[in-house]
């Protein structure tokens, strides 16, 4: 079960309103080119960089990094226990709705999961820098729901095709 004051501590940060309030401002400028799937991929974009890059306290320390960048090389707990917990079912539904509309916006699924891949992996070292601690599961889970999301759209072109 999520934990809603644990939720609701984080959707409230200040960094957090400002980075969803930008998004907010930005999605029409920036995505009305590409149609209401541009506009659908800038506020899901800006919402998980609200959700991942901000911090209650901003502690930037280089500390953090190297004990993420070691979980990598231990491929038993990177992959240990997948989907074991409402934390590792929500990193995996963060980043869905983004793998499903690159998608849809660029038809390059490999690009998209690379790019999810690597945004996630990005975000966890910043989530390590500003004192969140980064964790290499997130990127794997990360990775699996862009990876679903491109699933999804291939789906819904063949439901169009």
């Amino acid at each position: 079960m999520v934990d809603t004051g644990v939720a609701w501590a984080v959707a409230t940060r200040p960094a957090t309103l400002a980075v969803l309030a930008l998004t907010l401002l930005l999605a029409w400028p920036l995505g009305r080119r590409r149609g209401k799937v541009g506009v659908l991929f800038v506020l899901t974009f800006g919402g998980i960089l609200a959700a991942t890059a901000t911090a209650r306290v901003f502690h930037p320390t280089l500390s953090g990094v190297s004990p993420y960048l070691r979980q990598f090389a231990d491929p038993i707990y990177v992959f240990g226990g997948f989907g074991g917990n409402i934390e590792r079912w929500c990193n995996i539904g963060l980043f869905l709705p983004l793998g499903l509309l690159a998608t849809l916006l660029w038809r390059r699924p490999l690009l998209v999961i690379g790019s999810c891949a690597g945004l996630s992996f990005l975000l966890e070292v910043w989530q390590s820098l500003i004192g969140r601690g980064g964790d290499a599961i997130d990127v794997v889970h990360n990775t699996v729901g862009a990876a679903l999301g491109v699933g999804l759209s291939y789906l819904a072109s063949q439901d169009t095709v």
